[in-house]
């Protein structure tokens, strides 16, 4: 499988210049197979609410490549809820480029933004989207809508795609402070936000529509919950590329049918999950490089060691009212653990790596994302001071070229083997 898929992408990479619609068919056939593969042949390794998670993401990316007219730009903090009231699918980078990385096709299109001009020390995400974007091989989509939140190349990003495809674009400044002041200025962006999208899409929010997606961005929260309560003394099987999916509905799908049917399946789950038996509990913080074999073969599916969650799925579980959405959302970013001061991450680290039981946290160093990298030593100290042990892994997220696999699997391994040593 590995061959054919690297030939794919070898393929792919080899038209992105001089045939951008025929690498473009290439990526839409391949995803139409996986959709098909993940749908009817799932991995049978997979509990119920993975399975279901691996056919809902692809079409969640396959979708806007079939209909970009009726799709968004987004990263993976906005709040989408808007836009799902209006029928409007996100098409979101952090996902995308995941997926091109799937297809192996992030090295082209890395190499095409930087001959652009994009740095090298750009992340890698975002250099993939810019990528395929820049080529023409990704349509352009309806509009773009980002916030400021957490990552600086957001506002290079979205302003390259929006000047590069000449399509609206709308940005939510989000302050690092939260406060009275501060949801307000947010809130009443959101509104402006709504109007920008109204005038282009030349039809009204439905309200209505927009109070049953909180409902159910709600209820899904409440199975998310819970599922939390039961985790503690459960083992329950993951794998580095369902933990990803998991983004999906823990941002951008929130508030959708799709996303409270995998947070009811993953509490059934976590209920039918055996009980807890001496295995290590590691919790990750940040992005993870699902792509890697050599971190895949030590974690996924273990009995011996559990990957418990990833601190960027709990980043924001915050209760929305119906009644003031536009406040909801503001106090939604705001209230992020990765808005402002770096000790909020850390407090949040803390707190679920007691609550889950986490014999420690790899904090994953992606290259490119400055605040992760300038709060690497800083969040450390403070969760071994709380008496949690902590391995700082470098890496790249999506970016193949751009790692050390020897070094990051012998580092792991002997993270591990020092928490198995003081069990």
């Amino acid at each position: 499988m590995y061959r054919i898929v690297k030939k794919f992408g070898d393929t792919v990479g080899n038209n992105i210049t001089a045939q951008p619609q025929r690498a473009f068919s290439l990526l839409n056939a391949g995803y139409t197979v996986s959709g098909l593969v993940t749908k009817y042949f799932p991995d049978q390794r997979l509990l119920p609410h993975q399975k279901y998670a691996a056919a809902v993401c692809n079409d969640t990316i396959h979708k806007p490549l079939r209909e970009p007219i009726n799709s968004a730009v987004v990263n993976l903090f906005f709040p989408c809820g808007l836009l799902q009231a209006m029928g409007i699918t996100p098409q979101f980078v952090e996902g995308l480029s995941g997926y091109l990385n799937g297809a192996y096709t992030e090295r082209a299109f890395i190499d095409f933004a930087e001959n652009y001009g994009i740095p090298k020390q750009y992340c890698s995400y975002h250099k993939t989207l810019l990528g395929a974007a820049l080529s023409d091989v990704l349509p352009k989509s309806r509009f773009i809508v980002n916030t400021t939140l957490v990552c600086d190349a957001n506002t290079l990003t979205f302003r390259t795609l929006a000047d590069h495809w000449k399509v609206p674009h709308f940005t939510i400044d989000v302050p690092s402070e939260y406060s009275v002041e501060t949801v307000k200025y947010v809130a009443d962006q959101f509104r402006k936000m709504s109007e920008f999208m109204e005038d282009v899409m030349s039809k009204k929010i439905d309200h209505e529509k927009l109070k049953a997606v909180i409902r159910s961005e709600n209820r899904s929260l409440n199975y998310y919950s819970d599922h939390f309560q039961e985790l503690p003394g459960k083992f329950l099987s993951n794998n580095l590329t369902s933990e990803m999916y998991k983004l999906f509905f823990t941002h951008i799908l929130l508030g959708t049918s799709e996303a409270e049917h995998y947070f009811k399946q993953l509490l059934e789950d976590v209920r039918n999950a055996p009980q807890s038996n001496g295995e290590i509990r590691i919790l990750w913080a940040h992005i993870l490089p699902y792509w890697q074999d050599s971190i895949n073969s030590v974690l996924n599916f273990s009995r011996r060691y559990q990957l418990l969650c990833c601190d960027l799925n709990f980043d924001s579980l915050i209760p929305m009212d119906e009644d003031h959405p536009y406040e909801s959302m503001a106090r939604k970013l705001l209230l992020n653990t990765m808005c402002g001061p770096t000790k909020k991450r850390a407090d949040k680290l803390i707190e679920m790596a007691n609550l889950l039981r986490a014999d420690g946290v790899v904090y994953f160093n992606h290259w490119g994302c400055k605040r992760t990298l300038g709060s690497a030593e800083l969040i450390k100290d403070m969760l071994e001071t709380a008496g949690i042990p902590v391995l700082i892994l470098d890496g790249d997220g999506c970016d193949r070229d751009n790692i050390n696999d020897g070094q990051m699997s012998t580092r792991l391994q002997a993270f591990l083997e020092i928490l198995e040593a003081a069990k």
